[in-house]
């Protein structure tokens, strides 16, 4: 989480304009990464433009998801914090850069012990390109994976489906 902030504020300082989707796995994360941001975002130089950080998640006040869709102010850059509800539900326009963490929660049934839990998993491949591609609709743009290469390519190809995850009964 303190990687994704700091990415966060780097890309900020460092890249030409463009708003930024950062890939978090829930809602505890979001706002625990936009109050880091928030946070150091408030101690840097005052000719640094503005960064409006935006939570965007399924269970988010539908108010509150139009808002992080809504176009960005002038002078301003928008970070948006989200779930991999961004990963392929909606486009977001505007987004330059992409902040991706690797981790997503995903639902799976455990037989043994007869329950569902959500479990923070590393990424299919499938879906770090599916993420990448979210970056650079109007104009070029970048990906920052905040995992090694090694990492990705032990990932798995595909996701597993969600029929092998989930109680059938």
């Amino acid at each position: 989480l303190d990687a994704a902030a700091t990415a966060v504020l780097q890309i900020h300082c460092d890249e030409p304009p463009g708003d930024i989707l950062v890939f978090l796995t829930g809602q505890d994360d979001i706002e625990t990464v936009m109050a880091a941001v928030k946070q150091r975002a408030a101690r840097l130089p005052h000719e640094t433009p503005p960064l409006l950080a935006l939570p965007l998640y399924a269970a988010l006040p539908p108010a509150a998801q139009l808002k992080a869709l809504a176009p960005t102010p002038d002078g301003t850059r928008k970070v948006i914090l989200a779930t991999n509800i961004a990963e392929t539900s909606l486009t977001i326009d505007g987004i330059v850069y992409i902040v991706d963490t690797g981790l997503s929660k995903v639902r799976m049934f455990h037989p043994g012990k007869r329950i569902d839990s959500l479990l923070a998993t590393p990424i299919s491949k499938a879906s770090a390109r599916q993420r990448t591609g979210r970056a650079g609709r109007v104009r070029p743009g970048k990906c920052f994976r905040l995992y090694t290469e090694a990492s990705y390519l032990e990932l798995q190809e595909s996701a597993l489906p969600e029929i092998q995850r989930t109680s059938l009964a």
